[in-house]
């Protein structure tokens, strides 16, 4: 792993208790071994993080590529041409333009590579007491990326960091973020509601078939 940085109409499966046991089926995944992801996400208390992508038996990705706003890892760019999931730590509500980082990461990414994400359903929940109620944890994660700043050979990802905002508050649903996937050529493949919390798993289309599905 590196070090440093089809459903018409989907369905969230209310706070689903998600296991590999319990994985969609179709999926291929190991259910020994140390997943390269548990490291990561566990470092930054992120188990329900972790509990979905095994769930999707994407666990054993040898090589994944992590979004994080605590832990700011390089790549360069024939490795992003080589990636198979790339895994968005940062709520997309946190994300100032997020179809200029829809744009960037579908022209990084190769076809059928994965992309794992979460917001917050505003139809669902209050925007304005789940600002409230963020946890310590996830404010220091943001401040500490915007304070250190980041310097990466890759522009998107200093651009990506840069469009972070803990005071960013968009309100989202499971409607218009399957929308905003769909237009940036991904297809939405699942969305899975935890705790509060909505992960989404998408695959980047050919682009062949970008006008046609």
């Amino acid at each position: 792993m590196r070090k440093r940085i089809s459903i018409d109409e989907p369905e969230i499966v209310k706070q689903q208790t998600i296991s590999p046991s319990s994985r969609p089926a179709g999926s291929t995944g190991s259910l020994t071994g140390i997943s390269p992801f548990k490291e990561i996400l566990a470092g930054e208390g992120r188990e329900d993080f972790f509990n979905y992508i095994e769930w999707l038996g994407l666990g054993n990705d040898p090589d994944p590529v992590v979004l994080s706003s605590m832990h700011h890892y390089f790549y360069d760019a024939e490795e992003m041409k080589n990636v198979n999931t790339v895994v968005n730590l940062i709520r997309l509500n946190h994300i100032k333009e997020i179809n200029d980082f829809l744009l960037s990461i579908s022209n990084i990414l190769k076809p059928k590579c994965n992309l794992i994400g979460c917001f917050i359903d505003s139809r669902k929940y209050n925007p304005f007491v789940l600002r409230k109620n963020i946890s310590e944890l996830e404010r220091k994660r943001t401040s500490t990326a915007l304070e250190n700043g980041i310097i990466s050979r890759i522009p998107f990802l200093n651009w990506f960091y840069s469009v972070i905002d803990s005071r960013t508050n968009k309100r989202l649903s499971k409607n218009s973020v399957t929308l905003l996937l769909e237009e940036h050529g991904f297809k939405v493949l699942d969305l899975t509601e935890l705790n509060g919390i909505t992960y989404f798993h998408a695959k980047r289309k050919p682009k062949t078939t970008e006008n046609k599905i």
